[in-house]
């Protein structure tokens, strides 16, 4: 009997998506700033577990092209909040230009939370060799009374925002003409651009479909009109890779933590060197080495444990000139209390 078709080659029943390498590797001695979404905060979360340096969203969590304009446009001129930028709502002190996170019960801790990172990410973007910017939707909210876009609407009554959706060229016009100061501040840094896999549907799914449409369309002519724009396909590799609800969370929307690992993995493989994945394969031994639990913590065999990790995080710290102190704490107070047992 033949049997024909166990000769031919098996299909893959799924879009495997290939991003492509850019001109430069990502290594330890970049500077790195991630700006946008939570997506983007998960991903900035990876790169400092792995002890890369990066800033984090220094305005929290932003979604939409023109608030993540105007947050590198203070970068550039950091002029300090003061209390008549604050607005008090539901007992907490609040800022139209940041996340929630910078909210608490007074306007001077309020305004010493966002100021201290204003100062900081100030100066790393001047430094900063990457910059990664994830947009989650091209929907902007608008104080009426004030005419702004704002980046968090902080649960204000929703009759004091208008709201509207920016087309391509609108996108394109305001990332361009403020990464165009950027580089004239920082002519070297590298921009890569990412689109967000949460979907947005609080003004529908086919508005979620145009929405981020308009930001692909201006991506691909930021890219035509910038060698020095890069795009990495978070979104295709969760929506169209992974395509499966069990890679996301129980709302639906929000990837799961499997769906940001294989985003991760994919990330890595791209943007950096194979000398630096080796170094990202040393540094995961030393992470995993923290989370072990001993059967016998008081054994001769998991003290030469502690001591030979200790060695690798010191030789880790010395060679690369990492910062491993809260790993090598934590292996020490976690020995010493499982050995206090």
């Amino acid at each position: 009997m033949k049997i024909g078709f166990l000769c031919k080659v098996m299909k893959t029943y799924r879009t495997v998506v290939t991003p492509s390498k850019p001109e430069f590797a990502i290594s330890h001695q970049d500077k790195l700033i991630s700006i946008g979404s939570c997506f983007s905060e998960n991903t900035g979360k990876k790169f400092r577990e792995y002890k890369f340096n990066i800033n984090i969203n220094p305005f929290g969590q932003q979604y939409n092209p023109h608030s993540i304009a105007q947050a590198i446009e203070r970068l550039l001129n950091p002029v300090a909040y003061t209390e008549a930028d604050l607005v008090r709502h539901n007992e907490l002190y609040h800022s139209f230009d940041q996340h929630g996170d910078f909210s608490h019960t007074t306007a001077a801790e309020t305004l010493k939370h966002i100021n201290d990172n204003l100062t900081v990410a100030a100066e790393d973007i001047k430094r900063a060799t990457v910059l990664f910017l994830t947009f989650g939707t091209s929907h902007v909210f608008v104080l009426k009374e004030k005419n702004k876009v704002v980046s968090n609407c902080h649960k204000f009554p929703g009759n004091m925002f208008g709201t509207t959706m920016m087309n391509p060229l609108e996108i394109v016009e305001v990332l361009e003409a403020t990464l165009k100061k950027l580089l004239t501040v920082n002519p070297g840094i590298k921009i890569v651009l990412t689109v967000s896999p949460v979907r947005y549907f609080a003004f529908g799914h086919y508005e979620n479909s145009v929405s981020k449409a308009n930001i692909f369309s201006a991506i691909y002519e930021l890219q035509n009109r910038h060698p020095n724009i890069y795009y990495f396909p978070a979104y295709e590799l969760v929506i169209d890779d992974l395509r499966d609800y069990r890679f996301y969370a129980e709302d639906m929307l929000h990837p799961n933590h499997q769906a940001t690992e294989y985003v991760w993995e994919n990330l890595c493989n791209t943007m950096f060197s194979e000398q630096t994945l080796k170094l990202l394969r040393e540094i995961d031994e030393v992470l995993q080495a923290t989370k072990h639990r001993p059967r016998n913590p008081t054994g001769e065999a998991h003290k030469k444990f502690v001591a030979a990790t200790l060695n690798k995080i010191e030789e880790l710290e010395k060679l690369h000139r990492l910062d491993l102190s809260e790993e090598k704490e934590r292996l020490m107070v976690d020995s010493s209390r499982q050995a206090s047992v």
